[in-house]
């Protein structure tokens, strides 16, 4: 049986104080990444990294033991990174006070046309001290929202935190 919340109305609602979501300039900074071993394919404009994977992109972070990044050969633009590991990792900065959004699993794929990250396997995220576990978490970068769903028997699980009063003047 197959459980599903989506949960985006409700965590938008409780941080909605924060109006960006991720850094405007991130992806337009160099991709640059480390690994044991690469190989590139220029005519489809695939890469592969293994053992030891580490990405950085703006303040975008990723770790893993496998990447996969598809690139358009004609634009040279990136379009997916696909990142495996026990557990992957992502992490980026949402806003200019330097709050960090985390996530992992054993599975990431970042799609950068969409602005979004599908983590699989074990899936967690954290934002803004918000938590949730799934075996599955959609997490759309530009507006904060996200969708979770938890396989078999088990529960998507979430931890809301209360938004602060606000200071009387």
């Amino acid at each position: 049986m197959k459980q599903f919340v989506s949960a985006g109305a409700l965590l938008t609602a409780i941080i909605c104080s924060h109006s960006a979501f991720a850094l405007p300039d991130d992806t337009s900074q160099p991709l640059e990444i480390q690994a044991d071993e690469a190989s590139f394919n220029q005519n489809s404009g695939e890469a592969i990294y293994k053992g030891n994977v580490f990405v950085k992109q703006g303040s975008i972070e990723i770790q893993a033991q496998y990447l996969k990044v598809l690139t358009n050969p004609e634009t040279r633009t990136f379009s997916r990174l696909e990142a495996q590991g026990t557990p992957a990792k992502f992490s980026q900065q949402i806003d200019w006070a330097g709050n960090i959004v985390i996530t992992q699993g054993n599975e990431i794929y970042y799609s950068t046309t969409k602005s979004e990250l599908q983590i699989i396997g074990d899936g967690y995220l954290s934002r803004l001290d918000n938590t949730i576990t799934a075996d599955t978490i959609l997490y759309m970068i530009q507006d904060g929202t996200f969708s979770a769903e938890k396989q078999d028997t088990g529960r998507v699980s979430m931890t809301l935190q209360p938004q602060a009063p606000e200071e009387k003047k």
